[in-house]
């Protein structure tokens, strides 16, 4: 009777990944793109797409990816209420506190032209006026200026939707988050949708692809009606 003991069987998620693999995990937790990662952890530009792709399928990256994921939530403290929390506050914020239409004196509404006829516009008086109700241009109406906030001074709220500004030729621009995608992001992490979502693209880019009907007309109605149902 042989005494030996058969070879243990050491499955793919127990292989220990290799330095330029753990590399590719560090770096694809950054941004969740395969294709930049697989670059950053030394493949050739050529393999780059195809590779990033490919190690996602693997599990032992994919267990690392996860534990890389799981020990940063932990370093920060960070669970999923408190990212559908933010994404709550994104949806329901209002854009006026970064920048509004305001209604204000118009050139004519204090010591202005004389006359209806008049076509000289003299300049808004000030901002901080109210437009004047006996105007008989503007008829109380005003002038629109667009106000934009001091954002060292915008709520939390606020500072949630503020994404930055840029001088552009044609003035300032206010970058904001986008509401109906937060909302999105909020109805699809309760479950609201039941749309088929591929969340490792063709690129490796980690870029959601939702699954369309493609037209079909029977299947879009029997989703919409499972959706309206609760199903």
């Amino acid at each position: 009777m042989s005494n030996d003991t058969p070879n243990s069987v050491v499955s793919e998620e127990d292989i220990p990944l290799e330095p330029r693999q753990q590399l590719f995990v560090d770096e694809y937790i950054v941004d969740f793109n395969a294709t930049r990662a697989a670059k950053a952890a030394g493949y050739s530009e050529n393999s780059a797409a195809s590779i990033g792709s490919e190690n996602l399928t693997k599990p032992n990256i994919d267990m690392a990816v996860d534990k890389a994921i799981a020990d940063r939530r932990k370093r920060l403290r960070i669970d999923a209420d408190t990212v559908l929390c933010k994404w709550w506050q994104i949806a329901n914020a209002d854009y006026n506190e970064l920048s509004s239409v305001r209604r204000v004196a118009c050139g004519w509404c204090y010591g202005g032209a004389l006359t209806e006829d008049d076509e000289y516009e003299t300049p808004v008086v000030d901002i901080s006026q109210e437009p004047d109700a006996d105007c008989i241009k503007c008829r109380g109406e005003g002038s629109p200026h667009v106000h934009i906030a001091d954002t060292s001074k915008l709520s939390p709220t606020g500072r949630l939707l503020y994404q930055g500004a840029e001088n552009t030729k044609f003035g300032i621009k206010v970058n904001v988050a986008d509401r109906m995608k937060a909302l999105d992001n909020v109805a699809r992490h309760l479950g609201m949708f039941k749309d088929t979502v591929n969340h490792v693209s063709e690129d490796g880019s980690m870029t959601p692809t939702v699954n369309n009907f493609n037209g079909d007309a029977q299947a879009a109605s029997q989703a919409y009606q499972d959706i309206m149902g609760g199903k």
